[in-house]
């Protein structure tokens, strides 16, 4: 315990710094931080000198490593972000109870609180920045009816789901309030999807491609995007050094979509750190566990 805050204070300022580098420095994190950070994790881990506490931790550290390396070469995460996540599971391993919430953890990793609430200020916060900001720089991308069919049946699905929560479950008013938030957030990224990746995105050719960068598939179309595999080899949404090199060597200055003012993903981990840390998992605001586990452990019985 009296290395606990300190390990919550770890967690707040090494999401502080990666966020600092994500914001001011292109996204583009010192490989040297993130190495320093991974170590410094590593050592926090061993202060535990319990063997046991120690293996999980390493353990959900390689989980989270193998997957973040996995979604870094699909072009779904950034190398940087996948190694600030490992380096967060290290330092404090398993979730504690919230400084000022009472939600339980049911000794889950910390790493699954931090997902989820990363997962819900990312919802919340991207159409808060970019929706205004289209406004004001007079992006003007027209919204199909299927975008309008989508955003209606998201909004119906999660009514129909409160209203479930409500009646069966019966969850609290800040679990209603928070569900309406995510619900709000959804919608409008529903709605205005295209004018927000309009708004991340810029078209440029190799020249201005960076290492790490992803090109925006979405708003390429099939027969284009095979047509640049057959061309270039290596092509695909996450650029390397060798798809530079390659573009270089056949001469192709061919512009593409390429996500060059993305909301950083250090952004809602801090933001996300922050809400677990605070509060504890909010899955659990949602969806009591006080109420969920009798109804599970009654479902497991029954099929013995």
């Amino acid at each position: 315990m009296d290395l606990l805050y300190f390990r919550i204070a770890s967690v707040i300022a090494i999401a502080f710094i990666y966020m600092i580098f994500d914001v001011f420095n292109k996204r583009n994190v010192p490989s040297v931080f993130a190495y320093a950070s991974i170590a410094y994790g590593v050592i926090l881990t061993i202060l535990y000198l319990n063997l046991g506490t120690i293996l999980i931790s390493a353990l959900i550290a390689i989980a989270v490593l193998g997957f973040g390396y996995f979604a870094y070469k699909i072009g779904q995460l950034g190398l940087g972000d996948a190694f600030e996540l490992a380096a967060l599971s290290l330092v404090l391993p398993l979730q504690p109870r919230g400084l000022i919430g009472n939600l339980p953890t049911l000794g889950l990793p910390f790493e699954f609180s931090l997902l989820v609430c990363m997962g819900i200020a990312a919802i919340i916060l991207v159409p808060l920045y970019y929706v205004p900001k289209s406004r004001k720089m007079r992006i003007k991308v027209g919204m199909g009816s299927g975008d309008i069919v989508k955003a209606i049946t998201i909004g119906l699905v999660y009514l129909v789901f409160i209203l479930f929560l409500v009646l069966v479950v019966r969850i609290s008013i800040y679990g209603i309030v928070l569900l309406l938030a995510v619900m709000a957030g959804s919608i409008a990224i529903m709605v205005f999807e295209k004018r927000i990746t309009y708004m991340m995105v810029d078209m440029v050719d190799f020249t201005k491609f960076e290492d790490g960068d992803i090109i925006a598939f979405n708003l390429m179309d099939r027969r284009d995007i095979e047509q640049s595999r057959r061309k270039i080899r290596r092509f695909e949404r996450l650029v390397t050094n060798e798809l530079i090199a390659e573009m270089k060597k056949k001469g192709v200055r061919k512009k593409y979509p390429v996500y060059k003012r993305a909301v950083p993903l250090a952004v809602p981990i801090f933001v996300g750190a922050l809400l677990a840390l605070v509060f504890g998992n909010l899955i659990f605001l949602i969806a009591p566990a006080g109420v969920l586990l009798p109804h599970a452990a009654a479902y497991l019985l029954s099929t013995e």
